[in-house]
């Protein structure tokens, strides 16, 4: 697995479980200062990132002659992003086929198995994936970081076999336990695949990392489709969660560039100090983000049962795919580059506005048009018997809205230093969000589980934007300034899309039009109110068509 909501973990996907959690570093045409003023042209038209301000070491990994930091991050966004356009097609076809073949009971089983799986996930490489990035690439850290996750791996496997008895306990669900004893399996394959799979980030070869993505993903639908049409029940997604992982580790470890030492028996305390020190933190503030953007599932499995937590699982399957799986294409490239950039506060200044603006743009517009859409999305592509998931959708379409809003901060905190930032925010947002969510659901059910979602992500958008503003030497007008014209677009989509659905036509021609509707509306909207943002965008387009493949 490779990030929570928004990535292809398994712990918030359905036909593709255990293959799931984000640019073009320039401000417009101008540049900002660290004090909120303009510095001149930097647009992405102009903007050049040499070796000398992205802080890129002799000998470190660069992209290729004559194509620059801004090229290769506008490349590997449009390699992940194809991969992702294909790769969420399949996963959408998939969940269609096993939403009319199961029934939310079965999706409620899957998932109750995999909520506690998750947070062991998110500890299964031990941060070392992380780690490689950020730290300079030596044989000796290839070691360690391998040491780091088998050890973490086969650690994690025997704990959850021992725990899989009191799992099912916990959720009054004794059918629970052979799923989570199976799908441990996964567990060890995403430790075995870390090392690799980190190596292809750190050398922006992202043509590789799609290829692994692709065969995870096709596996894992493809099993799942088979076994679902043999009537293995829930078996079906666990088994394809399972098929998906292996073939991830096989095909990660034949597609990196350059095989690592796998010494890894030769490996000093010294080296392993040297790789925790950097990855342990990163592995707790990526515990406590499932534990944040998981916690629903717990909750509503313990209060609410299987049943309810299908309806909820299928509710957030849409706005996963198409909304927080795009934002994790988007944290891939944002995450080296800003690595490299670290050595250049005004080159990631504008990095980081730019990518800001990326993530809210499309969060809100998507999000607020899934919402609009919600009504006529879940019965045509679903079926009838899912009605109860579509207030749920609505508001775990807004939720993804609002979390774009936060975009781009955890890159920030983890390529300056301070991945332990992350940490305590969760804290925090975790101490909010376990009684906010469990006073909603016990009130109002899984609908108000998702509203409680959705006012909590606008609240801790504003909080890590403060704290990622303050790092950055940044005004706080200036980071609203990149949020503004998403809120426009995003108003426009709604104007228009409501108004649209009142149309008397039949649902699928219904459908499309309001789609049509509120994407021409979100683009008339930027064209009038901010022109500037709009060519920046077309701009961006034109240029990647010029980058090498």
């Amino acid at each position: 697995m490779t990030d929570a909501r928004g990535s292809s973990e398994a712990g918030r996907t359905l036909g593709d479980m255990g293959g799931h959690s984000r640019v073009e570093p320039a401000w417009g045409p101008e540049a900002v200062d660290d004090t909120g003023h303009r510095t001149g042209d930097h647009s992405p038209a102009t903007a050049e990132l040499d070796d000398t301000a992205t802080g890129i070491e002799p000998g470190e990994d660069r992209p290729r002659e004559g194509q620059d930091l801004t090229r290769a991050g506008a490349s590997g966004a449009a390699w992940l992003g194809g991969a992702q356009v294909v790769g969420k097609l399949v996963t959408l076809l998939t969940t269609v086929l096993l939403a009319r073949l199961l029934t939310p009971s079965e999706f409620g089983l899957v998932s109750l198995a995999l909520v506690l799986l998750v947070y062991a996930e998110a500890i299964a490489d031990a941060g070392v994936a992380q780690a490689l990035i950020y730290l300079q690439r030596t044989r000796s850290a290839e070691r360690a970081a391998l040491l780091c996750s088998l050890v973490m791996g086969l650690l994690l496997v025997g704990l959850v076999q021992l725990a899989a008895p009191l799992i099912a306990g916990f959720f009054n669900h004794p059918e629970v336990e052979p799923l989570v004893r199976l799908l441990s399996l996964s567990l060890f394959c995403n430790s075995l695949a870390a090392v690799p799979d980190a190596l292809m980030r750190r050398a922006l070869a992202f043509p590789r990392v799609v290829a692994s993505a692709m065969v995870r993903t096709v596996v894992t639908g493809l099993v799942s489709i088979a076994l679902a049409f043999a009537g293995a029940g829930a078996y079906a997604i666990v088994g394809g969660t399972v098929a998906g992982a292996v073939s991830y580790v096989v095909a990660a470890w034949l597609l990196v560039p350059e095989r690592p030492d796998v010494a890894f028996w030769r490996t000093t305390r010294a080296d392993v100090r040297s790789v925790m020190g950097y990855g342990a933190p990163v592995a707790g503030s990526t515990l406590l983000a499932k534990l944040v953007y998981d916690v629903d599932y717990l909750i509503i499995g313990r209060i609410l049962g299987a049943t309810a937590l299908g309806y909820y699982t299928l509710a957030f399957r849409l706005p996963e795919m198409v909304i927080l799986n795009v934002f994790f294409v988007l944290s891939v490239v944002v995450f080296p580059l800003y690595t490299k950039m670290r050595g250049d506060l005004t080159r990631l200044q504008n990095g980081y506005l730019f990518s800001l603006r990326a993530y809210a743009l499309y969060g809100v517009t998507t999000g607020v048009g899934l919402a609009v859409t919600a009504p006529l999305l879940v019965p045509l592509l679903f079926g009838p018997q899912w009605a109860q998931s579509v207030i749920p959708l609505v508001a775990l379409a807004l939720y993804c809205a609002c979390r774009s809003l936060s975009g781009g901060s955890n890159e920030v905190y983890k390529a300056l230093g301070r991945p332990g930032l992350s940490l305590i925010v969760s804290l925090v947002r975790l101490a909010v969000l376990v009684p906010a969510l469990t006073l909603a659901g016990l009130q109002w059910g899984i609908d108000g589980v998702a509203w409680a979602q959705a006012a909590t992500a606008l609240l801790f958008a504003a909080v890590v934007q403060v704290i990622a503003a303050r790092m950055l030497q940044l005004r706080w007008w200036v980071v609203g300034r990149s949020i503004l014209p998403s809120l426009v677009a995003g108003a426009a989509v709604a104007v228009v899309g409501m108004a649209l659905s009142l149309l008397p036509l039949p649902a699928p021609v219904l459908l499309a039009v309001v789609v049509v509707g509120g994407a021409a509306a979100a683009a008339g909207a930027l064209a009038v109110v901010f022109p500037s943002v709009l060519r920046e965008l077309l701009t961006i387009v034109r240029r990647r068509g010029a980058v090498p493949a």
